[in-house]
């Protein structure tokens, strides 16, 4: 058999020896000839059957399209969603390397809708910009929660690979902040890390279900008295594609995905659009009052704005019946995700510094500000941007393309295709082994330090020693050019009112 093999490479060499200057005449003209009628002759593509083989040449710059934009056609602030020089930024103090920029700024500083921070002539003679803030929340529960100012939103184990996870996990515990599990369920690899979590739960109630899709109260109860879970997050709906439920198809469920979620292998799961415990406000308030009371740890509700009504009802029940969320989660329509439909993702919500805006000040006037903490999430990346959220009224705030870059992410937007080639949203062995979770742990604690650092800056230089220093008077916006007004102009922020149901909510 072996001789065989060999008689017959033998062979083939022979042959390509002898008529290798002919192949390498007639083989290209070949090809071109079969490619040609393969193109005339096909009736899929028109661009192919009227212009065979060059019409080609569309179809290859099309599918590297996007690449090549990327590097070699946008400049640095142009591209989107996360224009390169913040990515930049990103890489750079992930792996503590130089991140200051020469010869002045790039940014279009008079150009409409650009928002700037308002420094002071006296600012603050400090040398302690790594200083952590930190934001009590709960403090009405049996264990509330400090947490710090950045942290990082919620993204599923099933949207992102293990090995992101868990390098999100380690760097978590590592840098002291929050890791907020999706609506994934919290699996092995959010364990792993030892880091402190957010247990978010969706319509589908991943994680605290059973196998028909009801809520599990034992479960949730056992999830509670786990030390690494801090929180419980209600997700009414997010940025990237409010008012949809997402679909997780057999082929992305292994193991750890049905393990985490609480499902059964070998058929898509479909999460439904809202959930079915409650069909309107006083339901709601109800069931987070009944996970508060049992869980005895903080519990709040995730929302991107659609209608402000919903926020007056809110607040209405609130007074009526004294029950309350610890935090509202603020997410903006520009929020992100592995995968969302167009439409959704352009269309539906309000923006995060709107939405943001306008229940800061709901629950100002309301009297409820101290009660209820508000988180804000929706492409925060560095410091200012930080500083600019917290000025406009959040207490705290999230991120997760930030932290995304932290561990490798190129920024290919791959993400709903299972082929991410930095290895983050992917399943593929392959691909998730380019991924080496030991060496990506000090950049996600490296990040979130290089966000506070630079936030704790901004902060000494508008003259503050404290976040709740910050007020909307502090960022301004240019609404044309050569007028600048400041945001508290544009959207006055009142004063914290005393609660006229003190009583009912103590």
């Amino acid at each position: 058999m072996l001789n065989t093999v060999i008689e017959l490479a033998n062979n083939i060499s022979h042959f390509f020896a002898e008529y290798a200057s002919t192949i390498i005449l007639f083989g290209p003209i070949i090809l071109f000839v079969l490619v040609a009628f393969n193109d005339v002759t096909q009736k899929k593509h028109t661009i192919k059957r009227n212009f065979p083989v060059i019409g080609l040449a569309r179809y290859v710059l099309e599918f590297i399209g996007p690449e090549l934009r990327q590097y070699l056609f946008h400049d640095e602030r142009s591209d989107r969603p996360i224009p390169r020089y913040l990515r930049t930024w990103v890489y750079a103090n992930s792996k503590k390397q130089l991140s200051t920029v020469a010869f002045g700024s790039k940014k279009d500083m008079d150009k409409p809708g650009t928002m700037l921070i308002r420094h002071s002539a006296f600012p603050v003679n400090s040398s302690e910009d790594d200083v952590e803030h930190r934001v009590i929340i709960g403090t009405k529960r049996r264990q509330p929660y400090s947490a710090s100012l950045f942290n990082i939103s919620a993204m599923s184990y099933g949207a992102l690979g293990k090995n992101a996870i868990s390098a999100l996990s380690h760097g978590a515990k590592m840098g002291g902040f929050y890791h907020n599990t999706g609506e994934g369920g919290v699996s092995r690899y959010h364990y792993e890390g030892g880091a402190d979590l957010v247990l978010q739960i969706g319509t589908a109630k991943f994680g605290v279900r059973h196998k028909n899709g009801d809520f599990d109260e034992a479960k949730f109860m056992e999830l509670a008295a786990n030390d690494q879970i801090k929180m419980f997050e209600i997700k009414l709906s997010q940025g990237a594609k409010p008012g949809k439920g997402g679909v997780l198809p057999k082929v992305k469920i292994n193991e750890a995905i049905a393990e985490a979620r609480g499902i059964e292998m070998g058929s898509d799961i479909i999460s439904p659009p809202g959930h079915k415990e409650w069909n309107d406000v006083r339901g709601m308030l109800e069931w987070v009052n009944e996970l508060q009371e049992k869980g005895g740890k903080p519990v709040g509700i995730k929302l991107c704005l659609g209608r402000k009504g919903f926020i007056r009802d809110l607040i209405d029940e609130i007074k009526t019946s004294g029950m309350h969320p610890d935090y509202i989660a603020v997410d903006g329509a520009e929020g992100a995700t592995g995968a969302a439909p167009l439409a959704h993702t352009d269309y539906l919500g309000y923006p995060l510094k709107d939405a943001l805006m306008y229940v800061d000040n709901a629950l100002r006037e309301a009297g409820l500000r101290d009660d209820i903490k508000i988180i804000a999430s929706g492409k925060i990346i560095t410091g200012a941007d930080l500083a600019i959220i917290i000025a406009l009224g959040a207490d705290l705030c999230q991120g997760g393309r930030g932290f995304m870059l932290s561990i490798g992410c190129i920024h290919a937007l791959k993400c709903n295709t299972n082929f991410c080639p930095a290895g983050v949203a992917t399943h593929d062995p392959w691909l998730e082994r380019g991924l080496v979770v030991e060496e990506k742990i000090p950049r996600v604690a490296n990040y979130q330090n290089a966000v506070i650092k630079e936030f704790n800056s901004m902060l000494h230089a508008c003259g503050y020693t404290k976040p709740t220093d910050l007020r909307r008077s502090d960022v301004m916006k240019v609404v044309d050019y050569h007028k600048i007004v400041t945001m508290d102009e544009l959207v006055p922020q009142p004063p914290k009112q005393a609660c006229a149901q003190d009583k009912v909510l103590s």
